[in-house]
């Protein structure tokens, strides 16, 4: 019978937890999950860690009352603010020409493992970009070929010691034995984009509320990884502010605009406010205020790909996660025209659950699984 895994995701405003097991025809099978909002993240740093306990806390108290199993292990996904991607390169040579084996594939990453020293960063996971066998015949699948030497391409993604301490010591308050540690854009994107896809580079956008990143994929690993701090919440707060209405009446607003709407100075939309009132918006200047922060974060996001793809390619895939951007009607259409690329949705290929929004939470309970 499948054992049930327990996954959290450390989103940058809320906190989520599944409990599930895999179940047929690519399903999960939930069991349980519990939500909890909380101060969050800022620039690879928490607003404040006994919020963070308190959070922690209130989350499995939630899952205790309706899991009535004990929990002893769960996997934690390390948001990109607080991870590091590098690459090496890493060669074997055998005494004669012969297949390559599995025990040839962990070879090349135990060198890894033992040569790497990185300050404050531990490493999550080595996974290979692509191998390279004689007469630099390139494969993503070498196992099984005949080779004399065999050189790999490989991804090494890292993650702050100070926030792997620091959930250790939360979690061993509450009870929780093992906590094995996962690269959220990592699982995200192995579970978003096929196999086939991944031969040649894609970018994966994940747009939360506070904080966006950008993943540069390629074979089973990432090529380089980076983040900034802004997301669908300074949509909100934007609207906030322009607007001159409350923030929670701001995030109601955000749901009625749609970006693709042009309208004229008798359009509006209607708002029902917290206090009962009504209030008019006008239509396009709510949807100029969404337009003006998706174009600052679609600037940051071209600078990024500038700045940290391993070449300039514009025909690079690219896929939108994350609930900032995709929430919003007409988000992603716009995104793209700001970016000037053509954008997909990056969707968890499982049937009643195919949302960008759930491509984190559900990469990393596949790979839990695992």
């Amino acid at each position: 019978m499948a054992e049930d895994v327990t996954v959290v995701e450390i989103g940058s405003s809320k906190l989520s937890l599944v409990v599930a097991q895999r179940g047929v025809n690519g399903i999960f099978n939930i069991k349980a999950k519990a939500q909890v909002e909380y101060a969050g993240f800022f620039e690879g740093e928490f607003i404040e860690n006994s919020l963070l306990e308190d959070a922690v806390c209130s989350l499995f108290a939630q899952i205790n009352s309706v899991y009535k199993k004990p929990i002893q292990k769960i996997y934690v996904g390390v948001p990109a603010e607080f991870s590091k991607v590098t690459t090496t390169r890493e060669q074997l040579n055998f005494k004669f020409k012969r297949a390559v084996r599995n025990s040839d594939i962990e070879a090349l990453s135990d060198a890894v493992t033992k040569k790497i020293k990185v300050d404050e960063m531990e490493i999550l996971s080595i996974n290979p970009i692509y191998f390279t066998l004689d007469d630099n015949r390139k494969s993503n699948s070498p196992l099984g070929l005949k080779a004399e030497k065999i050189s790999a391409e490989l991804s090494i993604v890292l993650a702050q010691s100070r926030f792997i301490s620091l959930f250790n010591k939360i979690l061993s308050k509450i009870g929780i034995e093992q906590v094995e540690y996962l690269s959220e854009p990592l699982c995200e994107a192995m579970l978003v984009l096929e196999k086939e896809e991944r031969e040649r580079t894609c970018i994966v956008i994940d747009v939360g509320a506070r904080t966006t990143s950008v993943a540069f994929v390629k074979g089973d690993g990432l090529t380089n990884l980076v983040s900034f701090s802004m997301g669908g919440s300074h949509v909100t707060s934007d609207l906030s502010e322009a607007c001159g209405i409350d923030y929670n009446d701001a995030t109601n607003l955000k749901k009625k605009i749609v970006l693709s709407l042009k309208g004229n100075e008798n359009d509006f939309y209607e708002l029902v406010t917290l206090g009962g009132r009504v209030a008019k918006i006008p239509l396009d200047f709510a949807n100029q205020v969404v337009g003006y922060r998706l174009d600052l974060m679609a600037k940051t996001i071209n600078e990024c790909i500038r700045l940290f793809a391993k070449e300039y390619v514009p025909y690079y895939p690219i896929y939108l996660c994350g609930a900032g951007v995709s929430k919003i009607k007409g988000g992603k259409d716009y995104f793209a025209k700001c970016i000037n690329r053509n954008i997909m949705y990056g969707v968890p290929p499982i049937p009643a659950m195919d949302k960008p929004e759930l491509a984190a939470l559900l990469g990393l309970l596949n790979r839990a699984i695992d």
